[in-house]
């Protein structure tokens, strides 16, 4: 799933909706947020309630941010210190490997390994 542009408490009930539908179908979940311009404190919750989900259902819930493009994203997940509450991975492929794995939390990750 990518998120593209500004995500607030308007589009964050169908995000959250998605997830869960994603997640009762027993889907493992890769976020894209390279495109992400904004995300807020409902879209953040959103993507922590999913993870949680996930993490008790032994699926993998993985995020793609790039550390090289510090973003709104990423500058939210560090002022609020939630960056370690999931599996952050540089690229797409290294994201759904970690999802594949189970990986649910951990902070920026370099590889899948």
């Amino acid at each position: 799933m990518a998120l593209v542009g500004e995500h607030d408490a308007y589009s964050a009930g169908r995000l959250e909706g998605e997830l869960a539908v994603l997640l009762d179908e027993g889907r493992r979940i890769v976020v894209d947020l390279r495109d992400a311009d904004f995300i807020d404190s409902s879209t953040l919750g959103a993507l922590l309630s999913a993870r949680r989900v996930a993490q008790q259902a032994g699926l993998g819930f993985t995020l793609v941010l790039p550390p090289r493009d510090y973003t709104q994203v990423s500058h939210l997940l560090d002022l609020t210190g939630l960056r370690s509450a999931f599996a952050i991975y540089d690229s797409l492929d290294d994201a759904l490997e970690g999802a594949r794995r189970g990986k649910c939390e951990g902070g920026s990750v370099r590889s899948a390994a």
